[in-house]
């Protein structure tokens, strides 16, 4: 996966709990014997992310990407972005290094039946929950296409084995899916890969070259993304899922920080705050209550 910025780790876990795609885990992106120093010996200075870890005081979440269990052995993969200390210590991480994780957590996307075509939506670091339910769907025999976006082709978390094509049809052009059936679509903001636009675009062309296919969308990325993708599903009358993105400090629903405006009748204004860490991450996209 040779992408700028991103970085891919598996993390060998024993005896840890059945789990499904949608759902997430939380690492201490610090050495699991760390202990929180001193608020006055903390160097406010840059921080050597190789050997430090002072300052890392809250677990990171990270979509479950890929699940495989051998015996009492299960092999987790996860994917990030460096964008600050956390990020930075564990992309640092070698082969043997130990790595503190809590999960799994939150609900996972719900599959359709087998009757149904899944299209499969992802943007950025959203992929590893698509990426893993893309695998799901491909075991149940569900019919299932892929879409893909990212800004640029340097920031394509793919193993692309051929040139995707420019325009929207699907080719078995990226690795990840093609091992699974899946063909996929790979689209770029500037052009530099695979269709010119945003994934909506790509989603729209498919939509229409396939009227009254039994079609559900399932969707990760940056949040933006999946307003749009949910204003377009809910054009054409789709169901639709998507996995949100929120800042999570415990996971568990105890810090109540990581909350999203959902619809509610029975509350006075119509809407409340739900929990992305144990309500979601995945939700329906008609509950949701999107900026407009």
């Amino acid at each position: 996966m040779p992408c700028r910025e991103h970085f891919e780790l598996t993390i060998c876990i024993d005896d840890f709990p059945p789990a499904e795609p949608g759902q997430f885990i939380q690492v201490l992106c610090a050495s699991p014997t760390y202990r929180t120093p001193n608020a006055s010996k903390v160097n406010s200075e840059a921080i050597d992310v190789r050997t430090a870890d002072a300052g890392i005081l809250l677990r990171r979440p990270f979509s479950i990407g890929g699940l495989r269990r051998k015996g009492r052995r299960c092999e987790i993969d996860i994917m990030g972005r460096v964008v600050g200390p956390g990020t930075a210590w564990l992309n640092a991480r070698m082969p043997g290094d130990e790595i503190d994780v809590l999960g799994p957590l939150g609900s996972p996307f719900r599959l359709p039946d087998s009757r149904a075509h899944a299209l499969l939506i992802a943007g950025g670091v959203g992929l590893p929950p698509i990426r893993w339910l893309g695998e799901a769907l491909s075991r149940e025999g569900i019919a299932t296409h892929a879409i893909f976006g990212a800004q640029t082709e340097s920031l394509v978390p793919l193993t692309l084995t051929k040139p995707p094509t420019n325009i929207a049809e699907f080719s078995p052009c990226a690795a990840e899916f093609a091992e699974f059936g899946i063909e996929t679509i790979i689209t770029t903001d500037d052009g530099s890969c695979g269709v010119l636009g945003r994934v909506t675009v790509a989603m729209r062309s498919v939509i229409e070259q396939n009227p009254g296919a039994p079609l559900h969308v399932f969707a990760c990325g940056p949040e933006p993304m999946l307003e749009a993708v949910a204003s377009l599903a809910k054009a054409f009358e789709l169901p639709c899922q998507v996995a949100l993105e929120r800042v999570m400090a415990c996971g568990m629903g105890t810090c109540q920080s990581c909350v999203v405006k959902v619809k509610d009748d029975r509350a006075e204004d119509g809407w409340r705050y739900a929990l992305c860490c144990s309500e979601g991450p995945v939700f329906d996209t008609n509950d949701v209550a999107w900026s407009d």
